[in-house]
Protein backbone atom coordinates (compact mmCIF):
# COMPACT_ATOMS: atom_id res chain seq x y z
CA UNK A 1 0.00 0.00 0.00
CA UNK A 2 1.71 3.42 -0.80
CA UNK A 3 1.63 5.88 1.96
CA UNK A 4 1.36 9.70 1.07
CA UNK A 5 2.53 12.40 3.46
CA UNK A 6 1.59 16.28 3.32
CA UNK A 7 2.17 19.11 5.62
CA UNK A 8 -0.93 19.78 8.17
CA UNK A 9 -1.44 23.11 9.70
CA UNK A 10 -1.70 23.14 13.07
CA UNK A 11 -5.61 23.55 13.01
CA UNK A 12 -6.15 20.25 10.85
CA UNK A 13 -3.57 18.40 13.88
CA UNK A 14 -6.18 20.32 16.14
CA UNK A 15 -9.35 18.79 14.38
CA UNK A 16 -7.75 14.97 13.88
CA UNK A 17 -6.72 14.95 17.72
CA UNK A 18 -10.43 15.74 18.20
CA UNK A 19 -11.98 13.58 15.83
CA UNK A 20 -9.69 10.59 17.27
CA UNK A 21 -10.70 11.78 21.16
CA UNK A 22 -14.60 10.65 19.39
CA UNK A 23 -15.73 13.70 17.59
CA UNK A 24 -15.15 16.55 20.24
CA UNK A 25 -16.89 19.77 19.35
CA UNK A 26 -14.71 22.76 19.02
CA UNK A 27 -16.31 23.90 22.31
CA UNK A 28 -15.54 20.84 24.19
CA UNK A 29 -12.48 21.24 26.03
CA UNK A 30 -9.61 18.76 25.16
CA UNK A 31 -7.69 16.67 27.90
CA UNK A 32 -5.27 18.63 29.92
CA UNK A 33 -2.39 16.50 28.10
CA UNK A 34 -3.37 16.91 25.19
CA UNK A 35 -4.11 20.54 25.42
CA UNK A 36 -0.57 20.99 26.31
CA UNK A 37 0.34 19.23 23.34
CA UNK A 38 -1.39 21.37 21.16
CA UNK A 39 -0.44 24.56 22.76
CA UNK A 40 3.57 23.02 22.44
CA UNK A 41 2.89 22.22 18.70
CA UNK A 42 1.20 25.80 17.54
CA UNK A 43 4.24 27.46 19.19
CA UNK A 44 6.78 25.72 17.35
CA UNK A 45 4.75 26.16 14.40
CA UNK A 46 4.97 30.04 14.70
CA UNK A 47 8.43 29.83 15.71
CA UNK A 48 9.48 28.16 12.57
CA UNK A 49 6.90 30.42 10.09
CA UNK A 50 8.49 33.12 11.48
CA UNK A 51 12.43 32.47 11.10
CA UNK A 52 12.81 31.19 14.45
CA UNK A 53 13.62 27.64 14.43
CA UNK A 54 15.34 27.32 17.66
CA UNK A 55 13.03 29.16 19.91
CA UNK A 56 15.27 31.48 20.36
CA UNK A 57 12.50 34.70 20.96
CA UNK A 58 11.11 32.47 23.81
CA UNK A 59 14.69 32.32 25.43
CA UNK A 60 15.77 35.59 25.33
CA UNK A 61 12.21 36.80 26.46
CA UNK A 62 12.85 35.34 29.78
CA UNK A 63 15.54 37.06 30.60
CA UNK A 64 15.05 40.06 32.64
CA UNK A 65 18.19 42.08 30.86
CA UNK A 66 18.54 43.08 27.62
CA UNK A 67 19.16 39.77 25.91
CA UNK A 68 19.57 38.85 21.99
CA UNK A 69 21.08 36.44 19.67
CA UNK A 70 23.42 37.19 16.89
CA UNK A 71 23.00 34.93 13.77
CA UNK A 72 26.34 33.22 11.73
CA UNK A 73 26.29 37.15 10.00
CA UNK A 74 26.77 38.85 13.81
CA UNK A 75 23.40 40.12 12.97
CA UNK A 76 20.84 39.96 15.43
CA UNK A 77 18.15 37.96 14.73
CA UNK A 78 15.95 37.99 17.48
CA UNK A 79 15.67 40.81 20.94
CA UNK A 80 13.96 41.24 23.58
CA UNK A 81 12.36 44.47 25.35
CA UNK A 82 14.72 45.12 27.63
CA UNK A 83 17.36 45.20 24.87
CA UNK A 84 14.86 47.56 22.24
CA UNK A 85 14.57 50.09 25.97
CA UNK A 86 18.38 49.72 26.61
CA UNK A 87 19.66 50.78 22.78
CA UNK A 88 15.85 52.18 21.21
CA UNK A 89 13.04 50.99 19.81
CA UNK A 90 13.70 49.18 16.16
CA UNK A 91 17.64 49.97 16.27
CA UNK A 92 18.78 46.45 17.27
CA UNK A 93 17.35 43.68 14.67
CA UNK A 94 19.17 43.00 11.95
CA UNK A 95 22.19 45.10 12.77
CA UNK A 96 25.51 44.06 14.21
CA UNK A 97 26.71 45.04 17.44
CA UNK A 98 29.61 47.44 15.91
CA UNK A 99 26.15 49.21 14.29
CA UNK A 100 24.36 49.82 17.77
CA UNK A 101 26.88 50.37 19.95
CA UNK A 102 30.24 51.83 17.82
CA UNK A 103 32.55 49.90 20.16
CA UNK A 104 35.11 48.03 18.00
CA UNK A 105 35.75 45.92 20.86
CA UNK A 106 32.58 44.30 21.25
CA UNK A 107 32.62 44.27 17.02
CA UNK A 108 35.82 41.91 17.84
CA UNK A 109 34.49 40.08 21.23
CA UNK A 110 31.17 38.91 19.03
CA UNK A 111 33.46 37.64 16.53
CA UNK A 112 35.11 35.14 19.06
CA UNK A 113 31.79 34.54 20.54
CA UNK A 114 30.68 33.35 17.38
CA UNK A 115 33.73 31.20 16.97
CA UNK A 116 32.99 29.71 20.09
CA UNK A 117 34.69 31.44 22.52
CA UNK A 118 32.71 32.51 25.76
CA UNK A 119 33.42 36.18 26.30
CA UNK A 120 32.25 38.54 29.83
CA UNK A 121 33.61 41.88 30.55
CA UNK A 122 32.91 45.44 31.01
CA UNK A 123 32.42 47.42 27.92
CA UNK A 124 32.18 51.58 27.73
CA UNK A 125 29.48 52.26 25.14
CA UNK A 126 30.15 56.09 24.55
CA UNK A 127 26.99 56.32 22.31
CA UNK A 128 24.89 55.27 25.53
CA UNK A 129 27.30 56.60 27.82
CA UNK A 130 26.79 53.20 29.63
CA UNK A 131 29.06 50.89 31.29
CA UNK A 132 27.73 47.40 30.63
CA UNK A 133 28.96 44.20 31.41
CA UNK A 134 28.22 42.61 28.32
CA UNK A 135 28.21 38.05 28.16
CA UNK A 136 28.71 36.44 24.71
CA UNK A 137 27.58 32.95 25.01
CA UNK A 138 28.43 30.72 21.83
CA UNK A 139 25.20 28.56 20.51
CA UNK A 140 24.43 25.99 17.56
CA UNK A 141 24.54 26.75 14.27
CA UNK A 142 27.64 29.37 14.56
CA UNK A 143 25.05 31.64 16.78
CA UNK A 144 25.98 33.64 20.17
CA UNK A 145 23.63 34.81 22.81
CA UNK A 146 24.22 38.33 24.31
CA UNK A 147 22.83 39.70 27.25
CA UNK A 148 23.99 43.90 28.38
CA UNK A 149 24.10 44.60 32.16
CA UNK A 150 24.10 48.31 32.86
CA UNK A 151 26.48 49.06 35.51
CA UNK A 152 26.28 52.93 34.91
CA UNK A 153 24.21 53.53 38.27
CA UNK A 154 26.54 50.91 40.49
CA UNK A 155 29.77 52.51 39.48
CA UNK A 156 28.41 55.81 40.18
CA UNK A 157 27.24 54.58 43.41
CA UNK A 158 30.56 52.76 43.82
CA UNK A 159 32.40 55.60 43.19
CA UNK A 160 30.32 58.40 45.80
CA UNK A 161 30.47 55.40 48.76
CA UNK A 162 34.90 55.58 47.60
CA UNK A 163 34.84 59.31 47.85
CA UNK A 164 33.22 59.67 51.42
CA UNK A 165 35.09 56.82 52.98
CA UNK A 166 38.27 58.18 52.03
CA UNK A 167 37.29 61.63 53.03
CA UNK A 168 35.66 60.81 56.11
CA UNK A 169 38.69 58.98 56.87
CA UNK A 170 41.14 62.09 56.27
CA UNK A 171 38.88 64.34 58.33
CA UNK A 172 38.37 62.02 61.64
CA UNK A 173 42.41 61.59 61.01
CA UNK A 174 43.19 65.34 63.05
CA UNK A 175 40.74 64.90 66.05
CA UNK A 176 41.34 61.59 66.61
CA UNK A 177 45.10 62.61 67.06
CA UNK A 178 44.34 65.36 69.03
CA UNK A 179 42.03 62.99 71.73
CA UNK A 180 45.35 60.38 71.47
CA UNK A 181 47.93 63.21 72.49
CA UNK A 182 45.68 64.56 74.88
CA UNK A 183 45.02 60.99 77.04
CA UNK A 184 48.74 60.70 76.46
CA UNK A 185 49.61 63.76 78.55
CA UNK A 186 46.55 62.88 81.13
CA UNK A 187 48.34 59.50 81.39
CA UNK A 188 51.71 60.84 81.61
CA UNK A 189 50.33 62.55 85.32
CA UNK A 190 48.62 59.17 86.61
CA UNK A 191 50.20 60.05 89.88
CA UNK A 192 47.56 63.37 90.09
CA UNK A 193 44.88 61.19 89.16
CA UNK A 194 42.34 59.16 91.44
CA UNK A 195 41.41 55.23 90.34
CA UNK A 196 38.05 56.43 88.64
CA UNK A 197 39.76 58.98 86.73
CA UNK A 198 42.83 56.68 85.61
CA UNK A 199 40.64 54.03 84.59
CA UNK A 200 38.51 56.53 81.74
CA UNK A 201 41.50 57.93 80.78
CA UNK A 202 42.59 54.10 79.88
CA UNK A 203 39.24 53.49 78.23
CA UNK A 204 39.87 56.24 76.44
CA UNK A 205 43.50 55.51 75.17
CA UNK A 206 42.31 52.18 73.94
CA UNK A 207 39.76 53.11 71.74
CA UNK A 208 40.95 56.23 70.97
CA UNK A 209 43.59 53.96 69.75
CA UNK A 210 41.39 51.85 68.15
CA UNK A 211 39.68 54.29 65.84
CA UNK A 212 43.33 55.62 64.66
CA UNK A 213 44.03 52.47 63.63
CA UNK A 214 40.39 51.70 62.32
CA UNK A 215 40.73 55.92 59.95
CA UNK A 216 44.34 54.31 58.68
CA UNK A 217 42.93 51.10 57.66
CA UNK A 218 39.91 53.16 55.66
CA UNK A 219 42.32 55.63 53.85
CA UNK A 220 44.62 52.43 53.34
CA UNK A 221 41.41 50.74 51.26
CA UNK A 222 40.48 53.76 49.60
CA UNK A 223 43.40 54.85 47.87
CA UNK A 224 43.97 51.14 46.99
CA UNK A 225 40.29 51.66 45.08
CA UNK A 226 40.97 54.25 43.96
CA UNK A 227 44.75 53.83 42.88
CA UNK A 228 46.00 56.55 44.98
CA UNK A 229 48.01 53.68 46.35
CA UNK A 230 51.09 53.68 44.14
CA UNK A 231 52.93 50.22 43.65
CA UNK A 232 56.26 49.76 42.14
CA UNK A 233 56.08 45.88 40.62
CA UNK A 234 59.36 44.17 39.88
CA UNK A 235 61.14 41.26 41.54
CA UNK A 236 60.54 40.50 44.80
CA UNK A 237 63.27 38.29 47.46
CA UNK A 238 60.70 36.27 49.13
CA UNK A 239 62.68 34.71 52.33
CA UNK A 240 64.41 38.26 53.88
CA UNK A 241 60.94 39.64 53.26
CA UNK A 242 59.36 36.58 54.80
CA UNK A 243 61.65 36.89 58.12
CA UNK A 244 61.28 40.56 58.25
CA UNK A 245 57.49 40.52 58.45
CA UNK A 246 57.79 37.45 60.93
CA UNK A 247 59.89 39.84 63.18
CA UNK A 248 56.91 42.39 63.03
CA UNK A 249 54.75 40.62 65.28
CA UNK A 250 57.32 38.74 67.19
CA UNK A 251 56.66 40.33 70.07
CA UNK A 252 53.08 39.69 70.06
CA UNK A 253 53.70 36.22 69.34
CA UNK A 254 56.16 35.77 72.33
CA UNK A 255 53.39 37.17 74.69
CA UNK A 256 51.49 34.69 74.06
CA UNK A 257 54.10 31.80 73.68
CA UNK A 258 53.17 31.29 70.09
CA UNK A 259 56.41 29.96 67.69
CA UNK A 260 57.14 31.42 64.58
CA UNK A 261 58.55 30.38 61.68
CA UNK A 262 59.38 30.21 57.49
CA UNK A 263 59.78 27.40 55.63
CA UNK A 264 60.46 28.80 51.71
CA UNK A 265 63.38 28.38 49.53
CA UNK A 266 66.20 31.32 49.51
CA UNK A 267 66.40 32.16 46.04
CA UNK A 268 62.29 32.33 46.08
CA UNK A 269 61.11 35.73 44.21
CA UNK A 270 57.73 37.05 42.92
CA UNK A 271 56.42 39.89 41.14
CA UNK A 272 55.05 42.34 43.17
CA UNK A 273 55.48 45.58 45.53
CA UNK A 274 57.90 45.22 48.14
CA UNK A 275 55.67 47.36 50.53
CA UNK A 276 52.77 45.88 49.89
CA UNK A 277 54.12 42.30 49.97
CA UNK A 278 55.20 43.35 53.84
CA UNK A 279 51.69 45.07 54.59
CA UNK A 280 49.78 41.96 53.29
CA UNK A 281 52.13 39.36 55.44
CA UNK A 282 51.75 41.53 58.61
CA UNK A 283 47.89 41.64 58.07
CA UNK A 284 47.68 37.48 57.88
CA UNK A 285 50.64 37.23 60.51
CA UNK A 286 48.77 39.49 63.31
CA UNK A 287 45.26 38.02 62.51
CA UNK A 288 46.97 34.64 62.71
CA UNK A 289 49.16 35.46 66.47
CA UNK A 290 46.12 37.26 67.12
CA UNK A 291 43.47 34.02 67.29
CA UNK A 292 46.05 30.99 67.65
CA UNK A 293 46.08 30.20 71.23
CA UNK A 294 48.93 29.98 73.58
CA UNK A 295 51.38 27.61 72.80
CA UNK A 296 50.46 27.49 69.54
CA UNK A 297 52.80 27.99 65.90
CA UNK A 298 52.40 30.23 63.17
CA UNK A 299 54.53 29.33 60.14
CA UNK A 300 54.96 31.19 56.49
CA UNK A 301 55.73 28.85 54.21
CA UNK A 302 56.05 30.13 50.44
CA UNK A 303 57.20 28.00 47.18
CA UNK A 304 56.95 28.28 43.63
CA UNK A 305 54.39 26.66 41.37
CA UNK A 306 54.58 26.67 37.48
CA UNK A 307 54.05 30.55 36.22
CA UNK A 308 53.67 31.77 39.95
CA UNK A 309 54.49 31.54 43.48
CA UNK A 310 52.08 31.09 46.52
CA UNK A 311 53.14 32.53 49.74
CA UNK A 312 51.46 31.04 52.78
CA UNK A 313 50.50 31.98 56.26
CA UNK A 314 49.26 28.69 58.17
CA UNK A 315 48.20 28.58 61.84
CA UNK A 316 47.26 25.73 64.50
CA UNK A 317 44.32 28.08 65.62
CA UNK A 318 40.59 26.90 66.06
CA UNK A 319 39.54 27.07 62.18
CA UNK A 320 36.63 29.04 59.96
CA UNK A 321 33.66 27.69 59.84
CA UNK A 322 33.04 26.66 56.01
CA UNK A 323 29.89 29.17 56.03
CA UNK A 324 31.82 32.01 57.23
CA UNK A 325 35.15 31.62 54.06
CA UNK A 326 33.50 32.58 51.38
CA UNK A 327 32.98 36.11 52.99
CA UNK A 328 35.95 36.50 55.54
CA UNK A 329 37.68 38.74 52.73
CA UNK A 330 34.71 41.66 52.82
CA UNK A 331 35.31 44.55 54.51
CA UNK A 332 33.94 44.75 58.10
CA UNK A 333 33.20 40.89 57.65
CA UNK A 334 34.43 38.78 61.40
CA UNK A 335 33.70 35.38 61.83
CA UNK A 336 33.52 36.13 65.43
CA UNK A 337 32.21 39.42 65.87
CA UNK A 338 32.70 39.60 69.53
CA UNK A 339 36.09 38.14 69.73
CA UNK A 340 37.49 40.40 67.18
CA UNK A 341 36.10 43.38 68.75
CA UNK A 342 37.81 42.28 71.84
CA UNK A 343 41.35 41.60 70.31
CA UNK A 344 41.19 45.20 68.73
CA UNK A 345 40.38 44.44 65.35
CA UNK A 346 39.18 46.82 62.58
CA UNK A 347 37.19 43.83 60.01
CA UNK A 348 39.14 45.36 57.48
CA UNK A 349 42.74 43.85 57.38
CA UNK A 350 41.60 40.71 55.32
CA UNK A 351 39.88 43.37 52.95
CA UNK A 352 43.24 45.45 52.56
CA UNK A 353 45.12 42.36 51.59
CA UNK A 354 42.55 40.89 48.85
CA UNK A 355 42.59 44.37 46.90
CA UNK A 356 46.16 45.00 47.48
CA UNK A 357 46.68 40.96 46.03
CA UNK A 358 44.67 42.06 43.15
CA UNK A 359 46.54 45.51 42.35
CA UNK A 360 49.55 43.01 42.07
CA UNK A 361 47.99 40.98 39.57
CA UNK A 362 47.43 38.06 42.15
CA UNK A 363 44.41 36.15 43.80
CA UNK A 364 44.12 35.85 47.80
CA UNK A 365 42.14 32.13 49.53
CA UNK A 366 41.52 30.23 52.81
CA UNK A 367 41.94 26.76 54.02
CA UNK A 368 40.18 26.07 57.17
CA UNK A 369 39.35 23.42 59.38
CA UNK A 370 39.63 22.37 63.14
CA UNK A 371 43.63 21.73 62.78
CA UNK A 372 44.11 25.73 61.79
CA UNK A 373 43.75 27.92 58.83
CA UNK A 374 46.13 28.56 55.75
CA UNK A 375 45.79 32.00 54.07
CA UNK A 376 47.54 32.41 51.06
CA UNK A 377 48.55 34.71 47.88
CA UNK A 378 49.39 33.91 44.52
CA UNK A 379 51.45 36.13 42.99
CA UNK A 380 53.24 36.39 39.39
CA UNK A 381 56.74 34.81 39.13
CA UNK A 382 59.30 36.03 37.42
Amino acid sequence: MALFWRKVTPEEALAAVRLELGGLRDSDPLPAEFAEMTRLIANRARQIGGGDPFGAQELVDGIPEGAGVLDSRGRLSVANAALDELFGEGRCLGRTLLEITRSGELAEASAAALDGTQIRGEFTVAALQKLLLVTLSPLSGRRALVIFSDLTEAKRRESVRRDFIGNASHELRTPVAAIIGAVETLLSRAGTLDDTARGFAEMIARHADRLSRLTRDLLDLSRIETGDYRLELGPVDLAPLCLASLELVRAKADAKGISLGFDGPEDLRAIGDRRALEQILVNLLDNAVKYTPEGGRVTVLADGAGQAVVISVIDNGPGIEPRHQSRIFERFYRADAGRARESGGTGLGLAIVKHLAQAQGGQTGVESGKGGSRFWVKLPAP
